[in-house]
């Protein structure tokens, strides 16, 4: 069960490391997925990058949030819904209230004419749908939080009222899997979402994992065989294969590229 949604930490790749979870610090992602218009994705991104993240640093500046990223979606097309996400970071759910207190647009950017920058921002591209996620486990070398350049993220659907089974075997069977694959250094870091709103068993998915990526080589180059005799988890591979496979269904998979971010020092 390779990756998933949004949403985000921040890793460094070392040698040989040894995995270590924190869950001491809650950590609740806002991802929004945008569509840009035809014509427009550079003027998207060139706004995103040279306009907005100077908002979103003052936001950091200010504690509203502890994060920010723009992401591009690998491999989509035409005909799909979106082809970029940002994801805003925050470790107090009450920051989410009125995530811009505070934040005065015109003295940020100045010079700046901001109605103009508001209409070209909505030209540009489309807010397809936002969601709300939080954070319900992770896995990163020791050394605490560094650079991941790419996400691969499984979107997950879970029965109702089978959710402790799926989070049972996230954790019980998968999380051990990472931390080897993180010590084999095939990633840099494994999390686990749940999505908070939408909500409903009638969605298309409900949970999300990530797998963190320093570079573009690591992906695919995990090996799973290895990676289960190391675990030693006291189960076959067929084992694993069938609870895992009862314990939900993998939607889809998508590959993030980060962009450009702000983070909090």
């Amino acid at each position: 069960m390779t990756l998933c949604c949004v949403m985000v930490m921040a890793i460094l790749a070392v040698s040989n490391p040894k995995p270590v979870v924190a869950q001491d610090t809650p950590v609740y992602a806002l991802v929004e997925f945008m569509k840009t218009n035809p014509g427009q994705e550079s003027t998207y991104v060139d706004l995103e990058m040279n306009v907005w993240k100077k908002l979103h640093q003052a936001r950091v500046d200010r504690g509203n949030i502890v994060g920010w990223y723009l992401y591009r979606i690998h491999y989509t097309a035409a005909n799909d819904p979106y082809n970029y996400v940002t994801v805003t970071l925050f470790n107090d759910r009450s920051k989410l209230e009125d995530p811009w207190e505070g934040i005065e647009a015109a003295a940020i950017l100045t010079g700046m004419d901001i109605d103009k920058v508001s209409e070209e921002t909505m030209q540009s591209r489309e807010l397809v749908s936002s969601n709300l996620m939080n954070r319900l486990d992770i896995v990163y070398p020791e050394g605490g939080p560094g650079d991941f350049k790419y996400l691969e993220l499984d979107y997950m659907k879970v029965k109702q009222g089978h959710d402790g089974e799926y989070l049972n075997t996230e954790r019980n069977i998968w999380k051990p899997i990472h931390e080897q694959f993180i010590k084999d250094g095939s990633r840099v870091g494994w999390s686990l979402w749940g999505r908070i709103f939408p909500s409903g068993f009638g969605l298309d998915f409900q949970f999300v994992t990530v797998n963190y990526f320093s570079d573009y080589s690591q992906i695919g180059m995990a090996n799973y065989n290895d990676a289960f005799v190391k675990a030693d988890l006291g189960m076959s591979i067929n084992e694993i294969s069938e609870t895992t496979n009862n314990s939900r269904l993998l939607v889809k998979s998508e590959l993030w590229e980060v962009i450009d971010k702000v983070v909090a020092e």
